[in-house]
């Protein structure tokens, strides 16, 4: 077993921290996306998860986004851009060619975003934002992300994603709609694509849903990176 605090620079020169872990450094490697408000050490989601994927043996690599957890800057700063550039600074810094990305709702939205356009191994959302112009999200925010997302069609995107995709989601959602991922589901070129519908869960999910949503996700990238390593 091992664990590494890791810091690294994203292009803004912001220093974002991170932990990678594994029982083996040579394992396929899941980079974790975590949510708007929420870190890499978050005990409830990032690290219960994080257990569970090393359990299965696999690394792990998760990250503090701007502004959140042990990273520099301002939550206030943070836009799914620079989101995505935090994401692709923490990739290049793990220095594996073969990736697996976890992303939850913003999160997601950002794994969404570099799977479009690069290759990876397999992909894993829970509640994943996929149209910022449907989201519950506040006024000021909800304009800067929506502003920069405008010209961003993730559904028309998502057809370039060919890696095998598991994406969770709760029926009773009130900030990310169900029908996003539904929509996102038909859009996918995967070959493996599954839509897991969590009943009576919303947008925080918890408890022994999480539980079960976890060893599902485990599951899912062992299975998957097993055939495609």
């Amino acid at each position: 077993m091992f664990r590494e605090r890791r810091s690294f620079k994203n292009s803004r020169g912001l220093n974002l921290s991170a932990i990678f872990e594994g029982e083996n450094r040579s394992a396929p490697a899941i980079i974790m996306c975590h949510g708007f408000h929420s870190s890499k050490d978050n005990p409830i989601t990032s690290r219960a998860l994080a257990q569970k994927l090393v359990e299965s043996g696999l690394s792990v690599l998760r990250f503090d986004f701007t502004g959140h957890g042990e990273s520099q800057g301002n939550i206030d700063e943070i836009t799914p851009l620079y989101g995505l550039d935090d994401l692709k600074s923490a990739i290049k810094t793990l220095g594996k060619k073969k990736i697996a990305i976890y992303g939850s709702s913003f999160g997601g939205y950002i794994a969404l975003l570099y799977a479009t356009d690069h290759p990876i191994q397999a992909l894993a959302l829970k509640a994943p934002v996929s149209d910022w112009s449907k989201v519950q999200i506040s006024n000021d925010r909800g304009k800067r992300f929506r502003h920069e997302t405008k010209n961003i069609n993730i559904y028309q995107k998502a057809k370039n994603i060919k890696a095998p995709t598991l994406i969770i989601h709760g029926d009773q959602d009130d900030v990310v709609p169900l029908a996003q991922s539904q929509r996102l589901l038909k859009s996918l070129d995967s070959k493996v694509k599954k839509l897991e519908i969590i009943k009576g869960a919303n947008h925080d999910i918890r408890g022994v849903d999480l539980e079960k949503i976890n060893t599902e996700v485990a599951d899912f990238f062992e299975k998957t990176l097993k055939v495609t390593a």
